[in-house]
């Protein structure tokens, strides 16, 4: 091969050297030096993977569904192109984090208002806020949370004929095993049939999270309980979802309020019959 060829050659593969060297520069270079907009604009393209909630009262949950995290995700980007200034000063009710597969983490506070990234994307409550609330509540109603949240509530009142009292602990230590057995129900022909075939009226368990608020909506959950199923609601719920789950919560007659008192009345009600109409059975003289 010639000089000249070989030469020729060589500064060819120079040139070429040079060029990738400058492409990284100018191009691949500038994938790695993104700034912070850019970089929470990224996720629009990305896949949420992880959803963690922490309820002021309830405690803290994962969403799991990847379903619903996308169902979620949706709203949240629409209501990131909103700003609204500064959003009032009020208590949140949620604390979120929404992480993406590309690294990428959204945080958020929901109460009467909005903030999402830091911003402000509703100061008062709206259609968007309403939802995402109602399906944020919707991972508060497994039966292991449930359980969780009824052992952590510091008041629980029992309500049935009309009267009411607090559950003693072993009481209560029983109401939470039957509540972490129970199953969730989704077929709402299977929940009316259970519905119907319940005998006497429904009781009521409330549980407030915090004593001292006690006119706190999102401090109140309250469980209805049937013969074979119980629903639950939480209070600040503005849609007024209920969710219905199969279980018996009281299998005995431990926990009925009045239960003795109406069994002594029942009875000293017989025996005063029984009195009043002693004279009926005498022979007449």
């Amino acid at each position: 091969m010639k000089a000249s060829t070989i030469a020729y050659l060589f500064l060819m593969g120079v040139l070429f050297a040079l060029g990738l060297l400058l492409l990284q520069q100018t191009v691949f270079g500038r994938l790695h030096v993104l700034d912070e907009p850019k970089r929470l604009n990224a996720s629009d393209d990305s896949l949420p993977t992880e959803l963690t909630l922490r309820h002021r009262a309830w405690g803290e949950q994962t969403v799991e569904d990847g379903t619903e995290v996308q169902r979620i995700t949706t709203l949240l980007k629409q209501m990131k192109t909103v700003t609204n200034g500064t959003c009032p000063a009020d208590p949140a009710t949620f604390n979120g984090t929404l992480r993406f597969l590309n690294g990428t983490t959204w945080t958020f506070s929901l109460g009467e208002s909005m903030t999402l990234n830091g911003q402000c994307v509703a100061k008062r409550p709206s259609t968007q806020t309403t939802t995402l609330k109602a399906r944020f509540l919707n991972a508060y109603h497994e039966p292991e949370q449930l359980a969780r949240q009824f052992a952590e509530a510091e008041v629980v009142t029992w309500y049935a004929a009309g009267r009411s009292r607090t559950l003693t602990a072993r009481e209560r230590e029983d109401v939470k095993r039957r509540l972490a057995q129970a199953e969730p129900m989704t077929d709402y022909e299977e929940v009316g049939q259970a519905l119907d075939a319940s005998q006497g009226q429904p009781r009521i368990l409330k549980l407030q999270r915090f004593k001292d608020e006690q006119n706190t909506r999102a401090n109140l959950l309250n469980i209805t309980v049937y013969e074979t199923l119980f629903s639950v609601q939480y209070m600040d719920d503005d849609n007024g979802n209920t969710f219905y789950l199969k279980g018996q919560l009281l299998q005995d007659n431990s926990c009925r309020p009045g239960r003795r008192r109406n069994d002594e009345k029942r009875n000293a009600l017989l025996a005063e019959y029984h009195l009043s109409h002693e004279h009926l059975d005498r022979p007449q003289q």
